[in-house]
């Protein structure tokens, strides 16, 4: 059985569901041209800022890399939307459509620190004629515009995110979908309050407000500008988990089709979302560390991902653990676990032994005469925590 990476999103036909996310990727059109030409289905342009009115600069620097032991695990920023004018983001829109046709563009937008509707509906209306598929609509962004009362200021309040998706949800037909933030106690009733204004579609996550680091010889922060630095917006590996949770609350609360993002490093990763409700999959900060051509791997491991496991078509797992998702009230407390060593594996290195005596229940100990970890039943409270800790995957969990 072959299986296709064909989706469609809120109405859209995309030939992959691998989108570029509104993002140093999609700075130009010249460079969303070359990541069609790679394999991608489409690209969130850079999000745009009424020009006639305003338009922010961006400082130096504003990116910088979260490592670990020398691996990049995330990115910091302090980016904001596109210095691009109006007509600039017109004639690129049009000039990408005239050339990949087949390709999805959406256009991001958002305010700059006054919330007007016309400025909401005139961006709408010049992309729309010039050819946009869609539009996002940026109620998120963690930094910047959140400062001023835009982004996520807007997106934690759901009488404005209704208001300003009917704005645009009112002058186009084309699908709206916006960008929602995880940075708010409720998030399913935002996703609610974006279906009231007409969304067909949402977006989740984007960048969460953050601080890199401290360099402590001048007390600065990491971005240093001039001797200064201000909240970042995080991305990358770390935001997967939250992004997780936040796709599958969104989907089994409004029932919308659902564009993720957040943390999307490997096919592994897309299809953990799209099991969670997500038919889309927007990449950011991968394509920040690795490039275009990781769309390659993507596609080459989620299609041998649905052949191996019998679906043709992503839709025909879009969604499927969500019923297995229920309140931590709901959860069976009887049913028990406890840890069992695999002495072949176990090289005795004491991490388990430490991380049980340290955190509650003592359970495990080390064998004198050949140096291998064993579990008490009957001390072992379950928890998993060891058989995380363990280096060499030694520990499992066992029903008791």
């Amino acid at each position: 059985m072959s299986a296709t990476l064909r989706t469609n999103f809120a109405g859209i036909e995309l030939d992959s569901p691998f989108v570029l996310a509104s993002a140093p990727p999609t700075t130009n059109f010249d460079q969303i041209a070359r990541a069609f030409e790679a394999g991608w289905g489409g690209a969130v342009l850079k999000t745009a800022q009424y020009s006639p009115r305003f338009i922010k600069r961006n400082v130096n620097p504003r990116i910088r890399a979260v490592k670990r032991n020398g691996k990049i695990e995330a990115f910091t920023n302090f980016e904001i939307g596109s210095p691009k004018t109006i007509e600039e983001f017109v004639k690129g829109i049009r000039w990408l459509k005239e050339r990949f046709p087949e390709k999805t563009v959406i256009s991001s937008l958002i305010h700059s620190d006054e919330l007007h509707e016309s400025e909401w509906k005139e961006l709408t209306t010049a992309f729309d004629q010039a050819g946009a598929d869609a539009f996002e609509l940026n109620l998120s962004c963690s930094h910047g515009q959140a400062e001023s009362g835009g982004g996520a200021a807007i997106g934690a309040n759901d009488e404005m995110i209704e208001k300003v998706v009917g704005w645009v949800t009112s002058t186009t037909s084309k699908p709206v979908m916006p960008k929602l933030t995880a940075l708010t106690a409720d998030l399913p009733s935002k996703g609610l309050a974006a279906k009231r204004g007409g969304a067909r579609a949402l977006t989740a996550i984007n960048t969460i407000s953050s601080l890199p680091g401290i360099d402590l010889e001048t007390m600065v922060p990491f971005n240093s500008v001039d001797g200064k630095s201000a909240f970042q917006g995080l991305s990358g590996r770390p935001l997967k988990p939250i992004a997780l949770r936040s796709v599958a609350q969104l989907s089994m609360a409004t029932g919308l089709p659902i564009s993720a993002t957040g943390g999307i490093y490997d096919w592994h990763d897309c299809a953990e979302f799209i099991a969670v409700g997500a038919t889309t999959l927007q990449v950011c900060s991968a394509v920040m560390e690795s490039g275009y051509g990781i769309v390659n791997k993507m596609s080459k491991g989620l299609i041998e991902f649905m052949e191996k496991s019998g679906y043709e078509t992503i839709s025909d797992f879009c969604g499927k653990a969500l019923a297995n998702i229920v309140k931590h009230n709901q959860l069976d407390r009887a049913y028990k676990m406890c840890a069992c060593v695999d002495t072949s594996k176990c090289i005795g290195c004491g991490k388990c032994k430490i991380s049980c005596a340290d955190n509650g229940y003592s359970a495990i100990d080390i064998k004198d005469k050949d140096k291998k970890a064993f579990c008490s039943k009957e001390k072992c409270d379950g928890c998993g925590l060891c058989s995380q800790i363990c280096p060499v995957g030694a520990i499992t969990m066992v029903k008791k």
